[in-house]
């Protein structure tokens, strides 16, 4: 039987055993019990200033920066490979080379411009001719064509270009009467690029000579109204987030 502790305001635990009132195990359970005990109101007061919810913006030295929503939306927005605002110039090849637009198929591509919400229009021989290489009597013609037609276009302030043709200018794995890999154009394995066609139109970033896509047609037998819808619905889809 453990002895009791005598009621004594003023002794201390240390007294108490050396006068034999409190053996080692009762004063090692009161310790145990003390600690237990400050333990546990520590960790109430603890929980206590968990659960309190402070307000950021009243707390001395912190700033919150506020966003705007189109801000925000327009930081976590995907840029578009054909933006809206893109001016596109179009280019009519024959066998490689670029001739003046007939006049039916001028007036399709017009009326591409029309129902476009970009800005299409014909790259004129004038301006094509401004900056090709001048070629001596009897010499060699330049090689690639089809690349002086794209910096042609960028020179003259389009940032993209349409370059198309029919016949032999849009037969398999060639464009423009040359093999695609000799066109001077970075491309992907779109199958349109490499099909063959009765005509068929790349879209051309003027800058860069990356084929953004491409698009054919098998009815030109009034006009070239098909491929132009066919290149809109490209435009459309290459202009979407």
């Amino acid at each position: 039987m453990l002895a009791r502790v005598p009621r004594h305001e003023s002794l201390s635990l240390k007294q108490a055993y050396k006068e034999g009132g409190l053996t080692m195990t009762t004063l090692f359970n009161t310790l145990k019990s003390t600690l237990l005990g400050a333990a546990l109101l520590a960790g109430f007061a603890n929980s206590a200033s968990a659960f309190e919810i402070t307000n950021p913006l009243a707390v001395p030295g912190y700033e919150i920066e506020l966003f705007d929503g189109p801000a925000l939306s327009e930081a976590n927005s995907k840029t578009p490979a054909l933006p809206k605002t893109s001016k596109i110039a179009v280019a009519r090849l024959d066998g490689g080379q670029m001739i003046p637009t007939p006049y039916g198929e001028e007036f399709d591509w017009t009326l591409l411009d029309k129902r476009s919400d970009m800005d299409v229009s014909l790259l004129s021989p004038s301006a094509y001719y401004k900056y090709i290489p001048a070629t001596p009597l009897h010499d060699a013609e330049t090689d690639n064509k089809i690349d002086e037609v794209r910096m042609a276009a960028a020179l003259e302030g389009y940032s993209h270009v349409i370059v198309y043709g029919t016949g032999r200018d849009a037969f398999w794995n060639s464009f423009g009467s040359r093999a695609l890999e000799h066109t001077g154009l970075t491309m992907d394995n779109d199958p349109t690029i490499w099909r063959k066609a009765k005509a068929k139109a790349l879209l051309v970033n003027s800058f860069t000579g990356e084929v953004l896509g491409a698009a054919s047609a098998e009815n030109i037998e009034f006009n070239i109204g098909e491929l132009a819808d066919n290149v809109d619905l490209l435009m459309t889809r290459l202009s979407e987030a």
